[in-house]
């Protein structure tokens, strides 16, 4: 036997409605990134890369003095550059480049740390960039945002076009990332003494379909 609801809504003509929902928040960085360039040029390959190995270590060691933790400094592979006399189409050189990346957390330092690895012979470019120590729970507040505004974008059209939805989604696609979703504006600046951390901007973005139904 069976028993039918006679009050249940039994929906006729489905349809579906897409929503984007996006929010994005703005914050103070909380970490300076240096980026220091150490180089050297010479006739000899071995010789380049041996003076190179030289500066980098006396850094290294001056920022471990420093105070600097370990984990805090990332020292990248070395590049080598061949210089070439295009008149005469002969190798002249080789440059050697190598990046040591410093974490910092306390912004007091910076100018310490820039002294000190000048001290200690970098010779290329320094760049700074402020950034976030964590990315991950800005951005999982800003989706959740995102997912209310794409909540409150399918009320509104749903009204505005007579239409019953059904306030759960079947279809949700999360159209950001927190790898790719962070605007950093002062990004890899040249360094300057006294220069001031930036903001941080966080988007989150996503789709979502809704099944309607006619009133």
């Amino acid at each position: 036997m069976q028993y039918r609801n006679s009050k249940m809504y039994v929906p006729t003509d489905k349809g579906s409605l897409s929503v984007h929902g996006t929010s994005y928040v703005e914050v103070n960085s909380d970490r300076a990134r240096l980026n220091v360039r150490v180089s050297s040029e010479n006739k000899s390959l071995e010789e380049a890369q041996d003076k190179n190995s030289e500066i980098s270590k006396r850094i290294l060691s001056s920022l471990s003095d420093y105070g600097i933790d370990k984990e805090n400094i990332h020292s990248e592979d070395l590049s080598v550059i061949r210089n070439y006399d295009y008149n005469t189409n002969t190798l002249t050189s080789y440059k050697v480049t190598q990046l040591i990346t410093i974490l910092i957390d306390d912004f007091s330092k910076i100018d310490d740390v820039y002294s000190l690895v000048i001290e200690n012979g970098a010779n290329d470019d320094i760049s700074i960039d402020f950034i976030l120590s964590n990315t991950n729970h800005y951005y999982n507040k800003t989706l959740k945002r995102a997912t209310q505004d794409a909540l409150n974008k399918a009320n509104i059209l749903a009204k505005n076009f007579g239409v019953k939805y059904n306030p759960i989604p079947y279809k949700i696609v999360e159209t950001s990332s927190p790898l790719y979703s962070i605007t950093y504006y002062s990004s890899s600046i040249t360094y300057a003494q006294g220069i001031s951390p930036g903001l941080v901007k966080i988007t989150a973005e996503i789709e979502a379909t809704f099944s309607t139904y006619p009133y």
